[in-house]
């Protein structure tokens, strides 16, 4: 998670990208807006120039995401993918030029909840993935409060970025996925530290 994630992220926006990955303006759930309709064909080369995000695109992806956490099903699942400059930022700058992404959320009001995102791409690791997190958090004009701590979850190296943007307080967890072929991330978005860690939780 937030690379112009899931264009229902939760995650911080910065000019070039926003992360999650993760991945809304005003950290709102875009899943509370009106829907943006996207189809595209997935056996096809990328578009940098398209919205390509629409349900089922990338199942094996989307089947990453936990059916539940504390046995509550997400509001919206779907998955994507992204491959120019402009939504990868640094990521693009360190050899990754095309990522695809499934995700799900789990609303909790109507600013706040949880986003699970799982990533892959050429050269994408959770390092890179959470560097440019941990960037696009420092470029976003009203973010503050930024503090980025390592950690491990399940025995595997961690990132957790919190940060606040206005009123808004919002955590980014990233680390590699058990079989070392996924980039898994949890964005919390005004919620408490026990949900958060059941959202991490979900994943293992």
């Amino acid at each position: 998670m937030p690379i112009r994630l899931p264009r229902r992220s939760l995650v911080v926006r910065r000019p070039a990208i926003a992360l999650a990955l993760v991945l809304g303006a005003g950290l709102l759930l875009a899943a509370c807006a009106p829907a943006i309709e996207s189809s595209f064909d997935p056996a096809s080369p990328c578009d940098p120039a398209a919205n390509e995000q629409m349900k089922g695109s990338y199942p094996d992806l989307e089947a990453r995401i936990p059916t539940t956490i504390d046995d509550r099903t997400a509001d919206s699942r779907d998955s994507g993918r992204f491959c120019s400059k402009e939504t990868l930022g640094s990521i693009y700058d360190a050899g990754v030029t095309e990522i695809r992404f499934g995700g799900g959320i789990w609303r909790a009001g109507d600013s706040a909840g949880i986003q699970l995102t799982a990533f892959e791409g050429n050269g994408l690791t959770a390092a890179v993935l959470a560097e440019e997190n941990r960037l696009a958090a420092e470029a976003a004009e009203r973010t503050e409060a930024v503090k980025t701590t390592t950690l491990t979850i399940a025995g595997r190296p961690a990132w957790r970025i919190d940060l606040v943007d206005g009123a808004s307080r919002q955590a980014v967890v990233v680390w590699g996925s058990a079989d070392g072929a996924a980039v898994q991330v949890v964005v919390a978005t005004d919620v408490d530290e026990a949900q958060l860690q059941a959202a991490i939780a979900a994943y293992r």
